[in-house]
């Protein structure tokens, strides 16, 4: 069609007219979007020690929780499913025989320096953290990689199974299969980091960004406003570190904190009746186990499995969490915690039965009647430890034990562990990595011992269930090889288990968004602080505090 002069001048003026109004309207709407962004802190309360929040140094369950504001790994677990999710990562295959893992990254990730995310960096940032772990549970998740104890032992200076294809591809090589490697990548000694940088702690690619760090006080975050998945919720994080439990419970109740990350034992019973408090309290169960490990080579647990046995038997679980611990645990079931995929919530376990108690102590040779059977039981005296343990004993009592304890400061007892010295000692044990592995592998494998096993525990069936589960690529055959293996560690009974425990925290009214998961770690991404105006008459008050 033939179009006149005046009508294709018509059309290019109404064109340039819609373009102009158009970036107006695009201006406006960036002013506001800007003007809007929150710029009030989120002030968080943490108990130390907060000794760094760098990836390789991190031990404590506040310094991995303040970190992960600041690093990411290549993949994330997502609690709700159960599911590993992409983070620095977007896609992820291992070989048919399990022994090859090729990784590749997002395009246009960023340090918070400026620096494009490439693999040679996560392959640095890897290696710099491996060699300046101090923990050996850190260390020990690198050493089914080629060329790992290499580096370890001092001659090499990088872990040869860790490859760079190209800027946006890894593949990692194993000495053996390990399926289970995919769920390490979740842990903090694996976060990413600038590696080639003076600062300390080095930039991360997180949501947030450091700003200031005044040690045993503060530690000031900044929003990340160029981070790879959009804008973050909060202009600043600030994480007050308090000395004392209760000194930061009444900061909270003064309005000073925006969330509280631990609760007094003695006080959340009265916290969760509150009617100021308990519509802001959360909990949840943890990945952990509490337990008595029974040092299976030692006495008096070396003659067999039915003195161990009959401990399991004789402990009411429920009568201490209740009377102790206020409910705020869950009683466990056995060697793996409830939240896991592949958790088998039909495991048997042991339930309270005293008289089975007292009959397998007579079947294991023991002589019922006035002449008790010694036991002692260390552990380490912190965090109230006695109090349950001192029931446990009572319970032991009405079956024939007699139990008198070994407290230890913490350092020394950790140390006594890792030597084997502990016949029957306290541990706790949190996920370093959101799979079963962790909580069977890592415990009671043969080549654990005197590292993470500190049962001593060996047999060769478990053993050859456990090394054919790291080699089973389909999940559901993974998960049943480890279900059986479970049934025997716990049939064999190389440990008292006692507990699951559970998140005890508090929220601030005016705070949305904010979940814990089961490894306890928070999406601060994700965290808001809402404005207090918008909020005004939809929220029912209660003792002047707004329940959420």
């Amino acid at each position: 069609m033939f179009n006149s002069p005046k009508k294709t001048f018509f059309i290019g003026s109404l064109l340039l007219l819609i373009a102009i109004l158009a970036f107006f309207i695009h201006r406006h709407n960036l002013a506001v979007y800007t003007a809007n962004l929150d710029t009030r802190p989120f002030n968080a309360g943490v108990c130390r020690p907060v000794n760094s929040v760098e990836p390789a140094l991190i031990s404590e369950h506040q310094e991995r929780l303040i970190a992960s504001a600041i690093y990411e790994g290549l993949l994330a677990y997502d609690a709700k499913t159960g599911e590993l999710q992409p983070r620095l990562a977007r896609k992820w295959k291992y070989s048919s025989d399990g022994k090859t893992l090729i990784i590749h990254l997002k395009d246009n990730i960023k340090f918070h320096n400026g620096k494009k995310v490439t693999a040679a960096e996560v392959k640095s940032a890897w290696e710099k953290s491996f060699s300046e772990s101090k923990e050996w549970s850190n260390i020990s998740l690198f050493l089914s990689v080629v060329g790992s104890n290499t580096m370890l032992d001092g001659y090499k200076k990088e872990i040869s199974g860790i490859q760079v294809v190209n800027d946006k591809t890894l593949k990692i090589v194993f000495d053996q299969p390990n399926t289970a490697f995919i769920y390490m990548l979740t842990s903090p000694v694996f976060w990413v980091y600038d590696s080639n940088v003076e600062d300390n702690p080095a930039p991360g690619t997180g949501p947030y960004r450091l700003k200031e760090n005044q040690k045993d006080k503060s530690i000031l975050l900044l929003r990340n406003d160029k981070y790879h998945q959009g804008m973050p919720r909060l202009a600043a994080i600030n994480f007050k570190i308090y000395d004392d439990e209760l000194q930061a419970l009444e900061d909270y109740k003064s309005g000073k904190l925006d969330y509280l990350d631990s609760i007094p034992f003695n006080q959340i019973k009265a916290i969760k009746k509150d009617p100021q408090y308990k519509a802001l309290y959360l909990s949840r169960p943890l990945l952990n186990t509490y337990s008595l490990v029974f040092h299976v080579n030692k006495q008096p647990f070396a003659d067999g499995y039915l003195l161990r046995r009959a401990l399991n038997y004789a402990i009411d679980r429920k009568a201490i969490n209740d009377t102790i611990l206020g409910g705020a645990y869950t009683p466990a079931r056995g060697a793996v915690p409830s939240g896991l995929a592949g958790y088998k919530s039909n495991m048997s376990g042991y339930s309270y039965d005293p008289e089975k108690a007292r009959q397998l102590l007579e079947d294991a040779g023991y002589i019922s009647g006035d002449q008790y059977i010694p036991l002692l039981i260390s552990y380490d005296n912190d965090d109230g430890h006695r109090a349950v343990l001192e029931l446990v004993a009572q319970q032991l009592n009405q079956v024939g034990i007699s139990v008198e304890f070994s407290p230890m400061e913490w350092d020394y007892y950790k140390k006594q562990l890792g030597k084997m010295q502990i016949a029957c000692g306290r541990v706790s044990w949190y996920a370093d990595y959101p799979d079963p592995d962790n909580f069977l592998y890592s415990m009671f494998h043969s080549s654990k011992i005197g590292v993470s096993n500190y049962s001593a525990y060996h047999n060769p069936q478990v053993d050859k269930l456990l090394d054919l589960s790291r080699k089973q690529i389909n999940l559901e055959k993974r998960l049943e090889l480890l279900h059986q293996a479970e049934e025997i560690i716990v049939d064999d009974a190389p440990c008292l288990w006692l507990f699951q425990k559970c998140a005890h925290k508090l929220i601030g009214e005016n705070v949305s968004s904010l979940s814990v998961d089961n490894m306890e770690m928070i999406d601060w991404y994700r965290v808001e602080l809402r404005k207090p105006d918008l909020d005004e008459g939809k929220d029912k008050m209660v003792k002047g505090r707004k329940k959420v």
